[in-house]
Parts: C-alpha cells; sequence; structure tokens
C-alpha cells in the first residue's frame, strides 16, 4: 500500500479525525509555536499518525505543520563503540541511553525560542542505520512541529528535561504484541530479515524497549487507543 492509499483509508477513520480535529484546535487558539510530542510502542503507528496529520493539515494550511522522529538523535555506531561497553551499547541500541537527549532537548528549545530561524532536525534511516545530522529543514513559517518517538514522554535518561517544552503529550495505546508483529514486518522489510532473525531481534533488544516506552503512557494527557 502506498503511503496515498494508506492516508486515503485514514480519512475514514473516526480515530484520526478527532485527533486531526484536536490539532485544528490547538492551532486556532495559540498564537505562538506548538510543540505535540506523541510517544508509543515500537510498531504502534507514531510516524504514520504524526506524517498523516502533518499532510492533511497542509493541505488546507501550506508549511504549517512539520513532523519529525526523535529516531535522528541515535547515537552512531562510532560514538557507540566509544562507551565503556561498546558490545552492551550496540547490543541494546534503541535503549533510551543510546540516544543524545540533550540534544533532542536542545533542538525542542530552539523551534520554542528562536521562531524566526531555520531549525535543523537529523534524520534517521533504520536501513542505513546512522543519522544524518542537520537532514531536515524547519522554516520559520512552521507553526506546529511534531515529534514522535518511542522516549518523547520518557522520564528519565535525560528525556525527563523535554516535557518543559511540550504543548501535547500524546500516547498510542496498542497491545504489545500486536505492535511487536508490526515492528517483526518493518524488520523483515528494512534490514531482509527472516521472521525467525526479526523476531529474535525483537526479544533481545526491541521487546525490552517496548516495556520502557510503556512506562510512560502514564505522562501522556491524551491516549490514542488503537485495538
Amino acid at each position: 500500500m502506498t503511503q496515498t492509499e494508506l492516508f486515503n483509508q485514514l480519512d475514514q477513520s473516526e480515530r484520526y479525525q478527532a485527533v486531526r480535529g484536536k490539532i485544528e484546535q490547538l492551532i486556532s487558539k495559540h498564537p505562538s509555536r506548538i510543540i505535540i510530542a506523541i510517544a508509543g510502542l515500537p510498531g504502534s503507528g507514531k510516524s504514520t499518525l504524526a506524517d498523516y496529520l502533518a499532510d492533511r493539515i497542509n493541505q488546507q494550511q501550506q508549511g504549517l505543520v512539520a513532523s519529525v522522529s526523535m529516531d535522528g538523535f541515535h547515537y552512531s555506531k562510532e560514538q557507540l563503540n566509544n562507551f565503556p561497553d561498546p558490545k552492551a551499547a550496540l547490543a541494546r541500541r534503541g535503549a533510551p541511553w543510546t540516544f543524545d537527549s540533550k540534544e533532542f532537548c536542545t533542538r525542542l528549545a530552539k523551534f520554542k525560542q528562536h521562531p524566526e530561524q531555520t531549525l535543523y532536525w537529523p534524520s534517521f534511516d533504520h536501513a542505513h542505520g546512522d543519522p544524518v545530522e542537520n537532514d531536515i529543514a524547519i522554516p520559520a513559517s512552521i507553526k506546529v512541529l511534531i515529534v514522535e518517538g518511542l522516549y518523547v514522554l520518557h522520564q528519565q535518561h535525560g528525556f525527563e528535561n523535554a516535557q518543559i517544552w511540550l504543548d501535547e503529550s500524546w500516547f498510542i495505546d496498542l497491545n504489545i504484541q500486536d505492535a511487536l508483529k508490526q515492528l517483526a514486518k518493518r524488520h523483515q522489510q528494512a534490514w531482509s530479515f527472516s521472521e525467525k532473525q526479526a523476531w529474535q531481534r525483537i526479544e533481545q533488544n526491541d521487546a525490552l524497549n517496548a516495556q520502557i516506552a510503556d512506562q510512560s503512557k502514564t505522562f501522556a494527557n491524551h491516549i490514542i487507543k488503537v485495538r
């Protein structure tokens, strides 16, 4: 299914339309810039929701919303190799402490504090495996920044310092087994894993990260239930 087909399908979802309406209300009420954080388990649809909302709102008001991921703040493989225990750091890549949370918070602050400037954001491609610094330009015309990621609502490892900059905190509440099934499919597509290899990866690392991410649900001010 193409992105266009997927987004057209989501147009029929009452759940997605309700969330879209919530953003439109926020835009009308807030004269200043807004940051919306979308957390959830791996495979729960965080990036799909964020990209859908940005696409549909920008169709009505061009250049108003930007959708980005915290994945760009992964430490690179080279940086992880310089950790005290490189083997453990690489094996647990994707855990909260393998992200540059300080720089993540700095970029959020810049979006809020310097609305006249273009903000640059790092990108991350799971197939490539390392972030690309300053790959995404967020121009001054952007009023709403949607930031999705496992740990955007996490309260440890430096991510707790992000909360001061968030206007809305959302959590996609999906059953963990359903989320991990979606993640297994993504692993197979991104890395040409067999189904067995995908589940081995999940059991060794991703399931642990999912449990950590799930604990941040209580810090969201809006739960988006997916069943």
